[in-house]
């Protein structure tokens, strides 16, 4: 009997060092997947300095706190640790941050993954990226709110490792280019451009909703009238009152800060799509 228990205790511990040992070859591969150097791609930005206030406005219905944290000094996102952008603006030439929200590159090639929705920001205009780091580069320089911890590398590189995390160089289309102006609210091309900054992070290109968690906005919008609409994008409460679980962050903290003609064109323009 002790015999046998000796042998067993042997052959759970070899499991063990082999499920350790596979278990570090993933992280290693992993890292080395996060580390891989995609190339710095060439990245411009027409037009000179941003407007700082548009660039605050933006930060906002753009949703950078909602991953960056409310002073956009760093936050923990589901076990990844999204940046302090208030030290990335100082660290970065505007060419630089403008590369990392459309490409999802950093200067020194590596990727950042899906976790920066880089997909959705991939045209976005060289006037609102100067504005958003303008924007930046106005508030105070501030520590880091949430430091990048062993357990955040390993649970990144473990991410990487199994597909969790996806490198953004994969989801970004090269053929992708923002505009030198934004196009105006009311005009045909504002109606995607907006919407793919500001909508499609949760439902989708074509903004068809995503697997039952988020609806068709060109279905759910028919039950909308204006003022409904109105309430919806400036409290995020519905139509019946509900709670939402996403769009009432979304309506209150980032679609609120949007323009009143920006607002009616949104609601114009979604009323417009045709229906799934």
């Amino acid at each position: 009997m002790h015999n046998l228990m000796k042998a067993g205790l042997g052959l759970f511990g070899a499991a063990l060092l082999v499920a350790a040992g596979a278990a570090g070859a993933l992280v290693w591969a992993g890292q080395q997947s996060l580390d891989k150097d995609h190339g710095a791609l060439p990245e411009t930005l027409a037009g000179g300095s941003g407007d700082a206030v548009l660039g605050a406005r933006l930060a906002r219905v753009y949703g950078c706190s909602g991953c960056h944290g409310a002073a956009l000094t760093g936050a923990d996102f589901y076990g990844i640790v999204a940046p302090n952008l208030r030290r990335r603006a100082r660290a970065w030439r505007p060419e630089d941050f403008a590369r990392a929200v459309r490409k999802g590159l950093r200067p020194d090639g590596t990727s950042i993954s899906w976790a920066m929705p880089s997909e959705m920001f991939a045209a976005m205009a060289d006037n609102e990226i100067a504005a958003i780091y303008a924007h930046l580069r106005t508030l105070p320089a501030a520590r880091d709110a949430q430091p990048v911890t062993l357990k955040h590398r390993l649970f990144k590189a473990w991410a990487a490792a199994t597909g969790e995390l996806i490198p953004n160089v994969v989801l970004v289309r090269a053929t992708d280019a923002g505009p030198t102006v934004a196009p105006a609210p009311g005009t045909p091309q504002w109606g995607p451009y907006f919407t793919r900054q500001a909508c499609a992070e949760c439902h989708n290109h074509g903004l068809g909703g995503n697997g039952g968690q988020t609806p068709a906005l060109a279905d759910v919008i028919q039950i909308y009238d204006w003022l409904a609409f109105e309430r919806l994008t400036t409290t995020g409460v519905p139509l019946d009152g509900r709670k939402l679980r996403l769009m009432g962050g979304v309506g209150a903290k980032r679609l609120s800060h949007m323009t009143a003609a920006e607002r009616r064109a949104l609601f114009d323009y979604l009323k417009g799509l045709p229906q799934p």
